[in-house]
């Protein structure tokens, strides 16, 4: 067998940055998805990248190399305060292609995907808080996609001194597909839209397509996919190409009552005032150019909200325990503050009057200075306590 492979990332229509990062050579396939502010996510996940993959080729066990990573973004975010709780996501394959394997590790909620004889199945599992709730069976796969915390992830890369990546280890045949992305794809497009363009094309059209579709359905997040078809050796890259070609030119099966609205939605031959365009008149051409002004206002505006947000951190419940989260409390128009850090700390903990406070919310200048209160809060509670223990 060999491997046909094709790769790309991009950085979505919401994003001001792309923060994913990717490596794939034909038996190292590797993305990762940062995270920590605009400096801190593009920075993590760039180490985790080049430095799992440096120290995979230059020996090491795929554990380890993911551990050497860790380390190294836990080192450039001690040295620098702006990069202070970064951390990614990182979901790697190696493919043997003489043993006729792969073996998956994944840190985070990157994916990775195998297609084969059409039926896609899901070969990591997220480390999300919600699919901890979806395991334990207290909310269904459906109550997850809108759940407030389904962002918060429970294992990550650069933010413990230890990180576990899962492994599993998957035989392969000829023909099989496999997809690693984030979750700027999977959070746009269907599983059954992936396979069947996994289904249908080759690795560089169906990266293509992926990447095409994730942006028209919305492109709220940076967007990163690899993929990789394993063939038959012994057959010609033209006729792997020829094949491809005729899988895109295949018909698709479309429903009675959606091929009765395609077909009849329009008459053939078209008429001609149909097929022709119209002269622009000036007073159009000002509507136009008044429009776009209004529509570059409001990039302004949202742009200097978003930053305003990006910047702008509090400390509030999270359940009875405290959490850190970035943005304003009760969110700016549609920007809603996320949870950055789910602490261990428990209300019970703290000081009563903290305690109220942190109910109502704290609003702190960083994630620094946000950290600092949590921490200050919980000494003031341990002083406290153990005062009134002297004293009895």
């Amino acid at each position: 067998m060999k491997v046909i492979y094709a790769a790309a990332t991009d950085p979505g229509r919401i994003r001001a940055q792309n923060q994913d990062r990717l490596y794939a050579d034909g038996s190292i396939f590797v993305v990762a998805d940062g995270m920590g502010g605009h400096a801190g996510g593009n920075v993590a996940a760039e180490v985790a990248v080049s430095e799992t993959v440096a120290a995979l080729k230059a020996g090491h066990e795929p554990e380890e190399a993911i551990q050497t990573a860790n380390r190294s973004i836990l080192e450039r975010a001690a040295i620098d305060v702006a990069l202070e709780g970064m951390g990614t996501t990182l979901t790697m394959a190696l493919m043997d292609i003489d043993d006729a394997r792969v073996d998956i590790f994944n840190v985070g909620d990157s994916r990775a995907y195998l297609l084969r004889s059409g039926e896609l199945v899901q070969l990591t599992n997220d480390h999300t808080y919600v699919q901890e709730l979806v395991d334990a069976g207290s909310i269904t796969h459906e109550q997850a996609t809108t759940h407030r915390a389904r962002h918060v992830l429970t294992r990550v890369v650069g933010v413990a001194l230890d990180v576990e990546p899962d492994h599993f280890r998957v035989p392969l045949q000829s023909g099989d597909v496999l997809l690693l992305c984030s979750d700027g794809l999977i959070n746009e497009v269907t599983n059954a839209e992936i396979a069947q363009v996994l289904g249908s094309r080759l690795p560089q059209d169906a990266v293509d397509a992926l990447v095409r579709m994730a942006n028209d359905h919305g492109g709220s997040d940076n967007i990163t996919v690899v993929v990789a078809r394993l063939a038959d050796a012994n057959r010609e890259p033209v006729m792997l190409a020829e094949e491809g070609q005729r899988l895109l030119e295949a018909p698709k099966v479309v429903p009675k009552t959606e091929r009765s609205l395609k077909t009849n939605r329009l008459p053939l031959p078209l008429p001609t005032n149909m097929t022709e365009r119209s002269a622009i008149s000036r007073p159009l051409i000002r509507a136009a150019l008044f429009a776009l002004l209004l529509v570059c206002f409001a990039g302004v505006v949202v742009l200097a909200i978003d930053i305003y947000v990006q910047h702008s951190y509090f400390v509030a419940t999270f359940g009875d325990r405290v959490a850190i989260y970035q943005g304003r409390p009760g969110g700016v128009l549609w920007f809603n503050p996320h949870v950055v850090d789910l602490t261990n700390i428990r209300l019970g903990q703290l000081a009563e009057g903290v305690r109220s406070q942190i109910e109502h919310g704290i609003t702190e200048g960083s994630l620094t200075q946000a950290k600092q209160f949590v921490h200050n809060a919980t000494e003031q509670f341990r002083s406290v306590t153990f005062a009134f223990g002297d004293i009895g």
